[in-house]
């Protein structure tokens, strides 16, 4: 509403196992850098970021190792363009809708994370 370019990204699953639960938290786009940054909906707490990636309490090697140790999260945003579109945003509540057209960004927080 107030023109920032934003999307809803999460997980379906922490560590690719549903029992483990779900979360979701949103995408902002920097035009500066041509980069989508992360941030979560409620912030939590006033040192949280959108340029250090460590601040957000998921952003761990926990939930994103740097090796295949532990099973990865898998990550995906919701897209706004279904034509082009090779993948589903996967909704934990109704896991066989694939109708919300999703890029898949596990490796982005694979990066991002597994160095927190």
């Amino acid at each position: 509403a107030a023109g920032v370019p934003a999307r809803v990204a999460g997980t379906p699953a922490w560590n690719g196992d549903a029992a483990n639960g779900n979360h979701n938290w949103a995408e902002v786009y920097r035009t500066k850098t041509q980069e989508w940054v992360f941030i979560e909906g409620h912030p939590s707490g006033g040192s949280e970021t959108l340029d250090n990636p460590c601040d957000k309490w998921f952003c761990n090697a926990n939930h994103f190792p740097a090796s295949g140790d532990v099973p990865t999260t898998p990550v995906f945003a919701a897209r706004f363009d279904g034509l082009r579109n090779d993948s589903s945003y996967p909704l934990a509540w109704d896991p066989l809708n694939l109708d919300v057209p999703g890029v898949n960004r596990t490796a982005y927080y694979l990066s991002a994370c597994s160095v927190c």
